[in-house]
């Protein structure tokens, strides 16, 4: 059996973002893979999947793989900041996949690069800057969950009483949300907040239904009528970014209303995801969707559930191994 270490960046039960879907992917196509939580979580080894083991210290795995003479076929990055593993595991292939563009992160991007065999890249922003450092770069933009598409689903308690049309933001409140936006929505109609605040406050005016468990997610998308990316385009990470959350919500058939930014410009995303070029704009859009007829909203939903289709992350994984298994 094939082994994938993914490095120390986040912890398993935090949100479920790149890391945790991809460690999914490889544990699921029979790999044996070790996911080491940042920060230490104590000396625990969990297996969360069949084949996927959580580790709750990297000290922890680091002595077993010394004691045990383990091997790493495939060690998966996503934060430039881990590039020192490679020498302390010796991967056969390390693979990058570039996924923000952080300040913070820019002084380890180049020592990460050059101890990749492969370089992936969330978005065209992030490609582009990748292209001009390494010779083995790829785009393989965030997908959504396959069982997302076409689930059951019920009614969330916290939400059944809420006014339609509901509009709901998912994810962290931090520096490139528009919290502007969210306010001035939030003034006219039903407006969901579910996440964490990040180092910014959400307005008060929001309803502010805390962190929920991704596999719970589905069922307050269903219930929301507007899904909102309301994100600050004069910030270089948001034009880097490719939300996960995009093709969650479009995975429920949700319109999707987002401030314009690189992304947002894709052909396959016109249909479904309505794109703001102000904030004068957004607001409009904003109450031309809370306006939508039953027909048009179920049409809206079918286009939704067709580009979610084709960025599962199981098509991602798809194109992943093709990569690897060319090395």
């Amino acid at each position: 059996m094939k082994t994938v270490l993914i490095p120390p960046i986040l912890a398993w039960g935090m949100l479920k973002q790149l890391p945790q879907q991809i460690a999914s992917q490889f544990a699921k196509n029979g790999y044996k893979v070790y996911f080491l939580e940042n920060p230490d979580n104590g000396l625990t080894i969990t297996e969360v999947e069949p084949n996927l083991f959580v580790y709750g210290s990297a000290k922890l795995f680091l002595k077993e793989f010394r004691e045990n003479n383990l091997h790493i076929d495939i060690m998966y990055n996503t934060w430039a900041k881990n590039f020192n593993w490679v020498d302390l595991v010796h991967p056969k292939v390390n693979i990058y996949h570039s996924c923000d563009s952080f300040e913070d992160w820019k002084m380890y991007e180049n020592q990460m690069m050059d101890c990749s065999d492969i370089v992936l890249c969330t978005s065209q922003y992030i490609y582009n800057m990748r292209k001009q450092h390494h010779d083995n770069v790829h785009l393989v933009r965030n997908g959504c969950n396959e069982s997302f598409i076409d689930a059951d689903w019920t009614m969330p308690s916290d939400m059944k009483y809420l006014k339609a049309p509901i509009f709901t933001f998912a994810g962290a409140c931090a520096q490139w949300v528009s919290t502007f936006l969210l306010k001035k929505i939030s003034l006219s109609y039903a407006t969901v907040f579910l996440g964490s605040q990040f180092g910014k406050e959400i307005p008060e005016n929001l309803i502010n239904l805390g962190v929920k468990d991704h596999s719970d997610l589905v069922n307050y998308y269903h219930a929301s009528d507007i899904c909102l990316l309301p994100f600050n385009p004069k910030l270089e990470i948001t034009h880097a970014a490719c939300p996960i959350k995009l093709y969650e919500y479009l995975s429920c058939g949700k319109p999707v209303l987002a401030t314009a930014w690189d992304e947002t410009e894709l052909e396959e995303l016109k249909d479904a995801v309505f794109v703001a070029q102000s904030n004068g704009d957004y607001i409009e859009l904003a109450h031309e969707l809370a306006k939508l007829t039953f027909e048009e909203r179920q049409a809206i939903s079918i286009k939704a559930k067709a580009i979610a289709r084709n960025n599962t992350w199981e098509k991602k994984f798809e194109e992943i191994e093709f990569l690897i298994n060319k090395m």
